[in-house]
């Protein structure tokens, strides 16, 4: 009997070791492939790093560093203060690029780090909810092409998508032990992340409004307060920026693109001027339901384009495989959806990507893709991962039940 036991515990203990070697072999794929494709731009692709909005996130960057002021040159070389974009992302380039005098093929490799280092937290985040489903979140995470592609640029998505998933992990940990101090530290992420993307402005209010709601049913009053010291560091935080605005401008405003005529690309206003051709000759009802599900597909079903790096091989391997790992994906999400029921962690996500979804199609309209939906896929993630869980437990039922 006591060999039996020691060569049963023997069968699991190799069985686990060779799990664990199948872990390390996929995390280490994903992340040579990440260093792949990095050392394939920064050779084959050099250019690839720069899109539209890379220049005044360099020009701000470095005038930040070297007049000490946010602010853009006219075409006189005059500065004017800068009330379109936020400090964040600009002041991270400036200390890497300006200040260390790291070159911007360094910056791009310290983004793909953090997306990296993205995964992690993901995984660490799943462990407080379900330790089955950290592997799984991580490796979406890892191996999601878009999270890929936009690290390789100078744009906000690396450093905006890390800074989320700290706020996620936060208040993940404050759903679990509802500690205002672990609240105020999800709420000082919430607050770099507005200052590297604007969009998340106003996710603090819908946040402390889900603090309510998720502890209607315990200790309210507490929840009240904790709300409250939510908006108060959020917005007290925030406003510094709105008064700075104040001061240089006359207007309060936090930045001037939240300010912008919603009519001029966003779906407000939109059906007078439409142009889209499926949609031309609808009633507005059926207008404003046919456009926004089409944008929302737009976002979510986009694998993402490696067209920015010239390389037909890599944009057919995208196609060939971008679909089948979104169809995947997109599979366990849908039906974590279904199967959440009251689970505070997964209405926590749900209500962070809707409010990026909504926020996006709002603002950009017919301008949405795989890029708008970087800042959400580690929430996406973890639902994913909970839905393929409950997907394989539902399939082992029915074999069971055939096979008696």
């Amino acid at each position: 009997m006591r060999n039996f036991w020691r060569m049963l515990w023997k069968k699991k203990q190799g069985k686990r070791v060779k799990n664990k070697k199948y872990f390390i072999a996929i995390i280490g794929i994903g992340v040579l492939i990440k260093i792949l494709l990095f050392c394939f731009a920064l050779i084959y692709a050099p250019q690839s790093k720069f899109m539209n909005d890379s220049s005044t996130y360099l020009k701000t960057a470095e005038i930040l560093m070297s007049q000490g002021t946010f602010s853009v040159r006219d075409t006189n070389g005059s500065l004017n203060y800068e009330l379109r974009r936020t400090p964040g992302y600009p002041l991270f380039l400036g200390i890497l690029n300006g200040l260390m005098k790291i070159p911007l093929s360094g910056v791009i490799f310290i983004q793909v780090l953090l997306t990296i280092l993205t995964a992690l937290i993901v995984y660490k985040a799943a462990v407080q909810i379900e330790p089955k489903l950290a592997f799984l979140s991580a490796v979406i995470v890892l191996y999601s092409p878009s999270i890929s592609i936009f690290s390789l640029m100078i744009l906000t998505e690396s450093l905006f998508i890390f800074l989320i998933t700290v706020f996620m992990f936060y208040f993940i940990k404050y759903i679990q032990n509802g500690k205002t101090q672990t609240l105020i530290l999800s709420s000082l992420m919430l607050v770099f992340a507005a200052y590297v993307r604007p969009i998340a402005y106003f996710l603090g209010g819908a946040i402390a409004l889900f603090i309510i709601y998720a502890n209607v049913n315990k200790n309210i009053k507490k929840a009240i307060i904790q709300a409250i010291v939510l908006l108060i560091v959020v917005y007290g935080l925030l406003g510094l920026w709105q008064v700075r605005n104040y001061l240089v401008s006359g207007h309060a405003i936090f930045c001037s693109i939240l300010h912008d005529d919603p009519a001029r690309i966003g779906l407000y206003k939109s059906y007078s001027k439409n142009t889209d051709t499926i949609s031309q000759g609808m009633p507005p009802v059926m207008y404003y339901i046919n456009v926004p599900w089409r944008c929302f597909l737009s976002i979510m079903t986009r694998p993402g384009s490696f067209k920015y790096f010239h390389c037909p091989a890599l944009t057919v391997l995208e196609k060939t495989l971008g679909y089948p790992w979104m169809v995947f994906w997109m599979t366990g999400f849908l039906w974590g959806i279904i199967k959440m029921g009251r689970n505070i962690y997964y209405q926590f996500f749900l209500l962070v990507i809707m409010y990026f979804i909504c926020g996006s199609i709002a603002a950009e309209m017919w301008f949405v893709g795989a890029r708008y939906r970087v800042p959400i896929v580690p929430l996406i993630a973890i639902l994913s991962s909970y839905g393929w869980t409950q997907l394989i437990l539902l399939i082992n039922r029915k074999h069971h039940t055939l096979r008696q």
